[in-house]
């Protein structure tokens, strides 16, 4: 009788143990895996904004040295003295061996 009763007692303690560690184990692996997802989650984030605004800059770069291009290319003799007068042969002559 004894016998049966050490089994049975020893029986609860191992499912009981069993339980909490599964439960453990469970809430270790979600605090890790929920770690480890923000960090890779921030780590992508953090990576994606510097390459966005590399390519912003560059875009921006670009943008601007088109501008400096056209406006010098505007303000030049030959464009504006075709513009000021379309109807003249040597002017327009002039203004496309510039171009």
């Amino acid at each position: 009788m004894k016998h049966l009763k050490n089994q049975k007692l020893a029986t609860r303690i191992s499912i009981i143990t069993t339980a909490i560690t599964l439960a453990g184990m469970l809430l270790l692996w979600l605090i890790v895996s929920t770690n480890a997802a923000s960090m890779v989650k921030n780590d992508i984030t953090n990576q994606m904004t510097d390459a966005v605004e590399s390519r912003a800059a560059i875009i921006n770069d670009y943008v601007s040295s088109a501008e400096e291009y056209m406006t010098a290319f505007a303000l030049d003799s030959e464009v504006r003295d075709l513009l000021e007068d379309t109807e003249d042969p040597e002017l327009l002559k002039r203004a496309q061996k510039y171009t």
